[in-house]
């Protein structure tokens, strides 16, 4: 959405995020391309940033000192100057009075939203120390839920150009399940679970494994490991 302006007739843009399912989403100005870099990243002083309660905007920008970022939180909706954006005030002089477009990619984080992932760990070997000559196959099923608590670290871990949710989630997927795998062959030794008592551990099996899997989540991807539920832990008995 677009207002048109009457200094120059320049374009005021309407900045927000209608998206009904996100979680990283860049912003472009109405009738821009994909790939004009100028275009699409061309913001007017006197546009009007809505934020809905629960999004981050996150303004990026250049400086000689390199990237910056303005974070606006929301629920926010106000007109863009240099009283309420004073960092933005430096890349263009008071004296363009507006006419101007300052250049800044502008994406919004959703920060309300939960995503769920369903992982499977194929069949793969674990010894009891008990049998060390006795491999027992194992597979594990299960579901994680993970959001944006700090959103600094999660920008930092994440390049938000070209972000992917679909890339993201095999990203967290495959590290669930290296996490799942390299945490289940190791408690029989490191906890003393008989390999055929597992499935009756599954409770404190699950907790030992969201513990591990919730420091790299969020040294890894930036995120916040919501809930870790393991619905099964199957034991080729054969």
């Amino acid at each position: 959405m677009a207002l048109f302006g009457k200094k120059n007739s320049g374009i005021l843009n309407v900045i927000r995020c209608d998206e009904p399912e996100y979680l990283v989403w860049k912003w472009r100005p109405e009738n821009s391309e994909l790939g004009e870099t100028k275009r699409e990243n061309a913001i007017r002083y006197g546009s009007q940033l809505r934020v809905k309660d629960g999004e981050l905007a996150v303004f990026v920008y250049s400086k000689s000192d390199g990237n910056n970022q303005d974070f606006i939180l929301g629920p926010h909706d106000e007109t863009i100057k240099t009283a309420n954006f004073p960092v933005l005030s430096g890349l263009v002089g008071l004296a363009f009075g507006g006419d101007t477009p300052f250049q800044a990619e502008i994406y919004f984080i959703n920060l309300a939203s939960n995503v769920q992932i369903i992982f499977g760990v194929p069949y793969f070997d674990v010894f009891d120390p008990r049998f060390p000559d006795l491999p027992v196959p194992i597979a594990v099923r299960g579901t994680i839920t993970f959001n944006i608590t700090d959103y600094k670290g999660f920008i930092k871990n994440n390049r938000l150009i070209n972000f992917d949710l679909s890339d993201f989630k095999k990203q967290i997927k495959s590290a669930v399940i290296k996490y799942v795998k390299g945490v289940v062959i190791n408690l029989p030794t490191q906890k003393a679970i008989p390999v055929v008592q597992m499935e009756s551990e599954i409770l404190g099996i699950n907790e030992i494994i969201e513990q591990y899997i919730s420091q790299r989540f969020v040294s890894d991807f930036g995120v916040n490991l919501k809930a870790l539920d393991i619905e099964a832990i199957e034991i080729n008995k054969d």
